[in-house]
């Protein structure tokens, strides 16, 4: 066989494997990659990457030590009861404003966008994410949701937030 026939059909069956065993779906108004029923979120992995080489965390407080009791206060009193019993896993700020990623033990885990107004934390309309982020990478789904949703809040903060690991499962 001559090679260049035998490089035609390498070619030929490598694209016909790939065809068989990968596809791009559409999903949620994006598209996921579908590996032998494996949903991959290559979008999400690039946007991490990009969002982790490209933010600015200087003026943003990152922290894992105990939440403020003012954060954690404004939590309990946006919906009590459910919100009683919230804990803190980590929290950022930049200046008057914060993002409190807690759990509670009746409620999805949330990651919450606050606002200090006259000494006065509270919790910005529509600056709540929680529940599960399906096949999507937690960190891009989470930070677009909020940007969209709390546009006045400072991009850096929302850049240099990072989900902890395990928290957001699908479903």
């Amino acid at each position: 066989m001559k090679k260049s026939l035998a490089l035609s059909v390498l070619a030929l069956t490598s694209v016909g494997l790939v065809l068989n065993h990968v596809a791009l779906e559409p999903m949620d108004h994006s598209y996921i990659l579908n590996v032998d029923g494996q949903h991959w979120d290559a979008g999400g992995a690039v946007l991490d990457a990009m969002t982790r080489w490209s933010r600015h965390c200087e003026p943003v407080q990152v922290s894992s030590d105990a939440m403020p009791t003012a954060v954690l206060e404004a939590i309990r009193a946006h919906s009590p009861p459910q919100s009683h019993a919230v804990k803190g896993v980590q929290w950022l700020s930049s200046g008057s404003w914060y993002l409190a990623e807690v759990t509670f033990p009746e409620l999805e885990p949330a990651v919450i966008v606050l606002k200090n107004h006259h000494g006065h934390l509270q919790i910005q309309d529509r600056g709540i994410w929680s529940g599960p982020v399906g096949p999507w990478r937690p960190g891009p789904w989470i930070r677009r949701y909020l940007l969209t949703q709390v546009p006045s809040a400072p991009a850096d903060l929302l850049a240099c937030y990072e989900p902890t690991p395990g928290l957001f499962r699908p479903h």
